[in-house]
């Protein structure tokens, strides 16, 4: 007689999973000092199996996701499970062990049963200062990952869930808006807490053994389900590529590409051909692009994908050491977080336009724009306020772009304007629709956004990190590209003049800085008239 659980077991303890990790992301957005986690929802929450398998999510950011189960085995690597103690709460964030990048901190949790690991929860959340050269810890001009930031190797800040003081002082002593950070850090640490107390009852009410059949089947699940997506696409070798805005040592934009091999039930994602690594902050960590690869599978498929490390059993990603996509670690990779990352999905996209026109769509606001306010208090202390900005969708075969909104691998919310005007020193003057941003075609890309924002502090220090300014989101199969962003500063005199979108600014009172977001690609052919 076999010992496996019955497939309503199963379901009973998926459903548990995926529900503990909802809950830790609530706990989270509810404990917060800052906005960002708060009411952006800039965090994410995952657990795995012992080894680092995932084995649940959150309905949380894609970009942050993907990249969970590559922490928790790098730690692993770092850290010997004979140093890990129940209550433990480990932090890191560097880039090379499962990261993404230096604002991304990783709470790490093991969860323990009668004296054995059987599981890891795991928050991420997005620190509004890491420190590093510049407030808000975005550096336009930065050459190495030093200047991104403090450096998180895998640290104990809590044991028997205290926390160690020295440890944790050290910390605050590198970041800017510590009182606001030390906030943040224990709203994660609660919420490791509460995937603790859950799974304990999970353990308690099915038994161990229950818990790793089901898991394993849970990860067969995913295997198949994945299986059955990549069953549907047509054999061949296809290949895409994209560009950031930025411009190599050749003199051309620096370029993402892939070759996408689709051999029966499996898919091979190659880009070794990806320009080389930069001096510059848009390198990423191969885990982003194993992470746009799963995007793209999930986002074709015509059934959801429960996600575990299943799906890599029959799904391969490759990267070539030195390119932009496996850069040296002392190579800074701050934006290439949110912003290579989406050119990589990009590239995916227009590989596969002739394989799965129909599940695909045109290029959209696939950048973060994040634009970074910071400044200090009469008092001394710091404040910073950190937003990103949605955009216009691309259009798709049935259907025109969604505007406003926030594409493929990213998922945060704006932060509404009575927020930002209680918190800060900032005026949200006015917020509407970029119309006509969308480009043309059968069916029209979305529509931006238009942001105004006006100081009230006599001296606020301005960061942008844009990418999409200068190459725009792409049509397909005849669409037109959307419009790219556009930044303006606005004097005090109300004079006016595009700026950089990449770069650091210093704004006087009565100054504005105006974002227009980008519209998506046009699909198909425009109709006539």
């Amino acid at each position: 007689m076999s010992n496996e659980p019955d497939i309503f077991t199963v379901e009973v303890i998926r459903q548990a999973l995926a529900s503990i990790a909802e809950e830790m992301s609530l706990v989270v957005m509810r404990a917060a000092r800052s906005p960002l986690l708060r009411e952006a929802g800039d965090h994410s929450s995952a657990l795995t199996f012992a080894n680092g398998e995932v084995i649940a999510q959150g309905r949380d950011l894609p970009i942050h996701l993907g990249t969970m189960g590559y922490t928790v085995r790098e730690f692993l690597k770092v850290v010997d499970k004979s140093r890990l103690s129940p209550g433990d709460i480990w932090y890191i964030n560097l880039p090379e062990v499962g990261g993404n990048h230096l604002p991304d901190v990783k709470a790490v949790r093991p969860v323990f049963y009668k004296g054995e690991i059987l599981a890891f929860a795991v928050s991420l959340a997005h620190w509004e200062d890491i420190g590093g050269a510049t407030p808000g810890s975005y550096t336009a001009h930065a050459t190495d990952v030093w200047q991104d930031g403090f450096r998180i190797p895998p640290t104990r800040f809590f044991a028997e869930d205290q926390p160690i003081d020295e440890t944790l002082n050290l910390l605050l002593a590198n970041v800017r808006t510590h009182d606001i950070i030390r906030g943040d850090m224990f709203a994660q640490a609660a919420a490791t807490r509460v995937a603790d107390s859950r799974l304990q009852t999970l353990f308690e009410d099915h038994g161990v053994d229950t818990f790793k059949a089901a898991v394993a089947i849970l990860n067969d699940l995913t295997e198949e389900q994945t299986r059955n997506a990549i069953r549907h696409m047509p054999d061949g070798i296809y290949e895409g590529e994209d560009w950031m805005d930025d411009i190599g040592p050749d003199g051309n934009h620096v370029a993402i590409r892939v070759k996408v091999t689709i051999d029966g039930e499996t898919a091979t994602f190659d880009f070794s051909d990806t320009d080389d690594a930069i001096e510059a902050p848009v390198n990423a960590t191969p885990y982003l692009a194993a992470t746009a690869a799963g995007f793209i599978i999930k986002a074709i498929s015509e059934q959801e994908i429960f996600h575990t490390d299943g799906f890599f059993r029959v799904v391969k990603v490759i990267t070539r050491p030195g390119s932009l996509l496996e850069p040296p670690t002392s190579y800074p990779v701050v934006l290439g977080n949110h912003e290579t990352s989406q050119r990589c999905v990009d590239a995916i996209m227009k590989a596969l336009v002739p394989c799965v026109p129909e599940a695909l769509s045109a290029g959209g606001a696939g950048s973060a724009s994040v634009l970074i306010f910071t400044g200090q208090w009469p008092d001394g202390r710091w404040w910073s306020f950190y937003e990103a900005h949605g955009g216009g969708e691309g259009a798709r075969a049935k259907r025109d772009g969604w505007s406003s909104s926030r594409v493929n691998l990213a998922n945060v919310m704006n932060t509404p304007a009575e927020m930002v005007e209680t918190q800060y020193p900032i005026i949200i003057s006015k917020q509407a629709l970029r119309r006509g941003s969308g480009g043309r075609g059968h069916h029209e890309g979305g529509s931006g956004v238009v942001r105004v924002y006006e100081m009230l502090g006599e001296d606020t220090k301005f960061a942008a990190m844009l990418d999409r300014c200068k190459v725009p989101p792409y049509g397909l199969l005849g669409g037109e590209n959307g419009e790219p962003y556009v930044l303006r500063h606005v004097t005090s005199d109300g004079s006016e003049s595009v700026i950089n979108g990449r770069g650091h600014y210093r704004l006087k009172k009565g100054e504005k800085i105006i974002i227009e977001t980008c519209g998506g690609g046009g699909y198909g052919e425009p109709r006539a008239g």
